[in-house]
């Protein structure tokens, strides 16, 4: 009776499934990137500088990455997360923000209108007066036309 050594290799199986296509939130992105370059969440939380349970909050949206580590998550991401393309001054307030890596308090200061304001602009919460969004806008469009030099 003859013997045979066969040997089957084959890739293990991911036993995480990627999160439906329909769901579009911040931490299904994250999780649906990370699965298709096959990292684990430590790689992940390296790669972000953070620990991995903060990356783990941040994939089952329990929370969202701060300010500075936003450009690096579009970065991972291959896309800006946070445009939606309204090209509304909330918008474009945010991406201002998460480009320099600056807090609403620092846009504050350099602005002249209250980190508060800016909240409330950025989540649509209320709203803030002309005066405001106007030193808002001369803020961000003269800060970038800086930058263009």
């Amino acid at each position: 009776m003859p013997i045979c050594n066969v040997r089957l290799v084959t890739k293990k199986p991911s036993y995480l499934p990627l999160p439906p296509v329909n769901d579009k939130s911040l931490g299904a992105e994250l999780k649906r990137r990370r699965l298709t370059l096959e990292w684990t969440q430590q790689r992940c939380s390296s790669y972000f500088d953070v620990l991995k349970d903060s990356y783990q909050r941040w994939e089952w949206n329990q929370r969202i990455p701060t300010i500075e580590k936003r450009k690096r998550t579009n970065e991972f991401l291959e896309f800006n997360f946070w445009d939606d393309k309204t090209g509304s001054l909330a918008n474009r307030t945010m991406l201002y923000r998460i480009e320099h890596g600056i807090t609403r308090a620092r846009l504050g200061v350099i602005s002249e209108v209250s980190d508060s304001s800016i909240e409330r602009l950025e989540k649509g919460q209320g709203s803030i007066s002309n005066s405001l969004r106007f030193k808002l806008e001369m803020t961000i469009n003269s800060m970038s036309k800086i930058e263009e030099k």
